[in-house]
């Protein structure tokens, strides 16, 4: 008998034992209210900070001081002038685990890891290498370097600093700036820019693209509109201003810059990938722009001049001068003008020019069969498009689908194995591929980028349209300086805003990218 009840009681213990947590927290919870999660929740990013908003109003409005079985602190506008009300506990451990929020502007506290939420009504501002659950500001929201967010940070545009980590979900109302070196699993603003330079005590713009002036080294004379520069200059990525630009010495300006005006230097200019001069270039040292470039006006160096692939140089109508003692042109270039090389000219042909009919008017010969009725065109095999070519309707490629430099398609791109779009290229529609995805410098994508391994996106290419927003969905992400995307940027297993990063599209995808893990496919990938 007493064999029996032993039995029966190490058999309750073994089947009871485990669920004393979950007992335990139903009890006594130690969390926040449980947050529902439906299918809005998959359709909206930020639909975790509006369903906490929508609890948290309604109990600061009600005085009460816990919020879910957690203890709610409820701080003045001016608390950003005092010391927090830290107990003990939260003082020796450098932990707080009480939900705060303030009327005000907010700068959190240096040594103190958040790990409920935290909210403000106004500008909100973390400390460097903390650790966060979630984040809410009515205003801007400036992460410091090496901050980690655990679930979700929102508000009305944030800035994210160098060597955060968020494998959380990271929304904006307006607009969303990143740092270097940032890994993030999803992204969500009207505006996403991979400036790779942001300081956390600057304001953000409406567009989030900063200006040049003094703290660059740049002083503008307001009667001529005319920036001049006494030093070496070097802007930082996705800066944009408007004016001519004068520098005494040598003047680089970073990947998606824009100068609505002409630059001149007296050393040599450097243009970053996808750049934009709406005006000319004029130095006596060498002038080199990066794929992707775009220029308005004439470029007249003492001694070289480089153009990188897809550039193009003026506009249609208007004459343009290409002039250098030695000028270097890559695959791509368009120059609306003259090239004049007083010694020596090179240029980058494709070996792969010949293998399309020109008198196909597609420009992508026998080797994509057009269906008459949808407009579609069917490539059974690889197909490699040389630069410069055009075409209308929607691409489908059994096979690995490579674009060449400055090539147009009016319509979305798919490809059953990988999928390589060059320089300075503009696709319309979407782009799909189950193998990876590789976007050139300066290249344009109207609609999403789908992959089911990985998506590469260069430096200077834009994801997207303010008027239609797009997605950026892959388990892998990786995003060079000078991006911008407008939508959602999710990656399911990693997500990366690298630096530098130099992409030759030369290289076979499979080179270029290491060889990845067999990944589930995020929801919906297939069927889209």
């Amino acid at each position: 008998m007493r064999a029996a009840v032993l039995l029966l009681v190490l058999t309750l213990l073994v089947v009871l034992l485990p669920l004393w947590p979950a007992f335990r927290e139903w009890w006594k919870p130690t969390d926040v209210t449980p947050l529902p999660i439906d299918e809005t929740d998959a359709l909206e990013p930020e639909y975790l900070a509006r369903r906490f908003s929508g609890l948290l109003m309604p109990a600061l409005e009600h005085g009460l001081i816990a919020l879910g079985g957690v203890p709610l602190v409820h701080l003045p506008a001016n608390a950003i002038h005092a010391p927090w009300p830290l107990n003990a506990q939260e003082v020796r451990t450098g932990r707080t685990r009480r939900i705060w929020h303030t009327e005000g502007d907010c700068v959190l506290p240096e040594r103190l890891h958040c790990l409920a939420e935290m909210s403000a009504r106004g500008a909100l501002r973390t400390a460097a290498g903390r650790t966060y659950r979630a984040l809410l500001s009515g205003a801007q929201l400036s992460l410091a370097p090496r901050t980690r967010i655990i679930r979700w940070a929102h508000a009305h545009s944030l800035s994210i600093g160098d060597h955060c980590q968020l494998p959380a979900r990271i929304s904006a109302t307006q607009v969303l700036v990143l740092g270097r070196e940032v890994s993030f699993s999803l992204l969500h603003a009207p505006v996403i820019r991979f400036a790779g330079q942001v300081p956390p005590d600057w304001s953000i713009p409406p567009d989030g693209r900063w200006s040049i002036g003094v703290a660059e080294g740049v002083l503008w004379d307001a009667g001529s509109g005319t920036g001049r520069a006494p030093r070496s200059l070097q802007v930082a990525p996705l800066r944009r201003w408007r004016g001519d630009l004068v520098g005494d010495s040598h003047v680089a300006l970073g990947e998606g810059c824009e100068a609505e005006g002409s630059v001149r230097a007296g050393g040599s200019i450097s243009l970053g990938a996808g750049s934009r001069v709406h005006g000319g270039l004029v130095a006596p040292g060498e002038i080199y722009l990066a794929a992707g470039c775009a220029i308005g006006s004439s470029i007249v160096s003492e001694t070289l001049v480089v153009l990188g692939a897809g550039c193009v140089v003026g506009v249609p109508g208007a004459h343009a001068t290409v002039r250098a003692p030695r000028v270097e042109i890559g695959k791509g270039v368009v120059v609306h003008g003259t090239v004049w090389s007083g010694q020596h000219l090179r240029t980058t042909t494709g070996p792969q020019d010949g293998d399309l009919d020109p008198m196909d008017e597609s420009g992508l010969g026998a080797a994509v069969r057009w269906n008459a009725v949808s407009g579609r065109g069917l490539a059974n095999a690889d197909l490699t498009i040389p630069a410069l070519r055009q075409w209308g309707g929607d691409l489908v490629c059994q096979g690995d689908l490579a674009l060449g430099p400055r090539c147009h398609a009016r319509g979305s791109l798919k490809s059953h194995g990988d999928l390589g779009i060059g320089p300075g290229v503009q696709v319309d529609g979407s782009v799909v591929a189950q193998g990876d995805v590789l976007i050139g410098a300066g290249s344009h994508v109207g609609g999403s980028v789908l992959s089911e391994t990985a998506v590469v996106l260069g430096p200077g290419c834009t994801i997207g349209t303010p008027e239609h927003p797009a997605t950026v969905s892959a388990p892998r992400i990786e995003v060079a300086l000078g991006v911008v995307v407008h939508g959602t940027v999710w990656a399911g297993a990693s997500g990366d805003a690298v630096g530098a990063l130099q992409i030759d599209t030369e290289v076979e995808l499979d080179e270029h990218l290491p060889d990845l893990p067999q990944l589930p496919a995020l929801p919906g990938r297939a069927a889209a």
